[in-house]
């Protein structure tokens, strides 16, 4: 019986590398990693091909990351934390290409639930839940900290506008506002200053806030990532050995969840073209079999309201699959653990992030 051979041609020529002065064999310096220099690469030519082929190798990469991470959860991590990871986007920068184009998209269609208004600190607090009834101390002060702020800003922007208008538009005791051409002025009285200040500053603070709250809300959310990280430490320490390794499973959960905003962006605009409340009609199912008259209160205390609901059924599936395929863990732990994550995420997200991201944007206003 013969056995058929194949030559394998080994690289002999010694190449010393312009970076380290190492000498080695092959295309790339195996101490530093640089490649190999030949005088064409500086040709025009090569110069476009390698523009093309980075792109091109790069899109691929980053698309199937994220196509693997939103149907096969839990995949791309295992991948990484077993060492695979030529094939694969690095976690950061998957991150960044996702957020990038997830808040492009939801500042030109104009929704998201992570930028919040003005009195998004109302809702979504600890102390809602029967069960963490002794933390309304800490939710109530945080509600008044935060509104206080917001009048006492509101105070000193006013006091600038009347102080403006005192110097600008105030002649012989009387507030003269000049029209077109100063022909149609309109002459009001001192004690009418107040009202138009208030006015111009209500619109002017609320202004400044929506312009605000929409930058940070863009970069403060990256600070979720080392919480989920140590969430996902914390309930499986028996298994993930570095919190490391947590980080790069909670950061492929953060682009399944802004990749899952992504539709949900684009199917709130798409009413629009279909149906008013194309969104309302997709929850329907769940709303009729969940909170109704004998379902709603034991719904409302597992899963909180129909809102927070909603972001159970698409963050539990992923957790519960992501668990399996890395841990091999039992269904029933699985289950629990995507729950336990699932809730403490949306009070991160709702409770905790929103109300930071409008204290700080009231905070920095001037």
């Amino acid at each position: 019986m013969k056995i058929k051979t194949t030559h394998i041609n080994y690289a002999t020529e010694t190449h010393t590398c312009n970076n380290c002065n190492h000498s080695f064999r092959g295309k790339v310096c195996n101490m530093c990693g640089e490649k190999i220099f030949k005088e064409k690469q500086l040709t025009a030519r090569h110069f476009i091909h390698e523009a093309i082929d980075f792109f091109y190798h790069w899109e691929s990469k980053v698309l199937k990351t994220i196509k693997l991470n939103f149907i096969k959860p839990g995949f791309v991590t295992k991948e990484n934390l077993r060492g695979v990871r030529v094939p694969y986007a690095k976690p950061v920068q998957l991150y960044l290409v996702v957020a990038f184009l997830f808040y492009l998209l939801v500042s030109k269609i104009g929704v998201t639930d992570y930028v919040p208004s003005s009195t998004d600190h109302h809702y979504y607090y600890l102390s809602a839940h029967k069960s963490f009834k002794w933390a309304y101390p800490i939710d109530n002060w945080t509600i008044n900290a935060i509104d206080s702020m917001w009048v006492k800003k509101g105070r000193t922007l006013q006091e600038q506008i009347e102080q403006q208008y005192q110097e600008d538009f105030v002649q012989n005791n009387q507030l003269v506002i000049p029209g077109r051409g100063r022909k149609d002025s309109v002459v009001l009285g001192m004690d009418k200053l107040p009202v138009m200040a208030f006015r111009q500053m209500a619109a002017h603070r609320q202004a400044m806030f929506d312009k605000s709250v929409g930058t940070y809300s863009k970069t403060l959310i990256f600070i979720l990532i080392p919480a989920f990280a140590l969430l996902f430490f914390l309930l499986f320490f028996k298994k993930i050995k570095y919190y490391g390794a947590a980080l790069i499973l909670a950061t492929h959960f953060m682009v399944y969840n802004l990749c899952v905003y992504c539709l949900h962006a684009v199917i709130n605009v798409m009413p629009m073209y279909i149906n008013k409340n194309l969104g309302g009609w997709l929850m329907r199912p769940f709303t009729l079999l969940f909170y109704n008259k004998w379902t709603t209160s034991f719904s409302s205390f597992m899963f909180g309201t129909s809102f927070e609901f909603m972001h159970l059924l698409f963050w539990m599936p992923w957790m519960y699959i992501a668990f399996k395929r890395l841990f091999n863990t039992s269904w029933w732990q699985n289950l629990l653990a995507a729950y336990i994550c699932s809730r403490v995420f949306f009070y991160l997200i709702f409770g905790i992030l929103k109300k930071l991201m409008i204290a700080f944007t009231i905070y920095t206003l001037h």
